[in-house]
């Protein structure tokens, strides 16, 4: 399991006993850090983390305190290999890739993605779930820095889209039942991903819930109308197409069906 990570409240294990968790300052370098591995990083792109456009006279004091904190906890930790150089007019955090949550969430789904091009279905699926496995929230969770949101976008959209294909592979390999709960979560979280209302939508009638199915596609037209005055895409008409025309065989209703109301405030 990785000791460095930003996928969800970040956190340095090796560090932690001597970077409390309310020294934001420290926190918010060391973010930078870890998003960064092994790579060169300005002093700029540092003051910018901490206050953007409006930088105190002392901010490069300030970094370079909050480096010396950092400098300090990984000489007193069993953090090994990592270090914090000092390069021209900036940093470079030196540490092996595999210890850091993004970089290793990124390789299981290249390598997920892979297998399944092989038609290598199960191991696929055991790679997006360790992948999946490792979010603890969102991206750097309970930092307000905005000079992190494109990046932050950037890993949240990778996540979605890896669940979307871990969904799509497990309900292809009958097991649509099982990931109707995580699929709840998800689209409620998305509520206009198409990708994971479609898919919702195909898990539901795999399960004979046919008619809340249905109703999930209802309110993605009335949100679509309502917020953008546009449509349903392709891939969500097609679905409907396929429920409302018996191409796909249903099996008997469970007592467990969801309700209309259910569907309407997913958990």
């Amino acid at each position: 399991m990785p000791d460095f990570g930003i996928l969800g409240q970040p956190y340095a294990e090796p560090l932690r006993s001597s970077i409390g968790v309310n020294r934001r300052r420290e926190w918010v370098i060391l973010s930078v850090l870890v998003t960064r591995p092994n790579a060169f990083i300005s002093m700029h792109t540092l003051i910018d983390a901490l206050w953007g456009d409006d930088p105190p006279r002392t901010a490069r004091e300030q970094v370079m305190n909050c480096l010396g904190s950092i400098r300090r906890a990984i000489a007193a930790s069993s953090a090994g290999d990592v270090c914090l150089d000092r390069v021209r007019d900036g940093y470079v955090f030196g540490i092996e890739a595999e210890r850091i949550d993004h970089v290793v969430f990124s390789r299981l789904c290249a390598e997920a993605e892979s297998a399944k091009a092989l038609g290598r279905t199960e191991s696929s699926l055991g790679l997006y779930e360790r992948a999946l496995a490792l979010w603890r929230g969102g991206v750097y969770d309970g930092l307000d820095v905005p000079s992190f949101a494109s990046h932050a976008a950037a890993l949240e959209e990778q996540r979605a889209i890896a669940a979307e294909e871990y969904f799509a592979l497990s309900i292809a390999t009958g097991h649509a039942g099982g990931v109707i709960p995580r699929l709840l979560r998800h689209v409620g979280e998305h509520p206009l991903r198409e990708r994971g209302v479609a898919l919702l939508m195909s898990a539901l009638h795999g399960e004979g819930r046919t008619h809340d199915a249905q109703a999930v596609y209802a309110r993605l037209v009335r949100r679509l109308g309502e917020g953008l005055a546009v449509g349903p895409g392709r891939e969500v008409r097609q679905t409907l197409d396929a429920i409302l025309n018996g191409t796909v065989a249903v099996p008997a209703p469970r007592a467990d069906a969801l309700s209309v109301a259910e569907l309407s405030t997913p958990s």
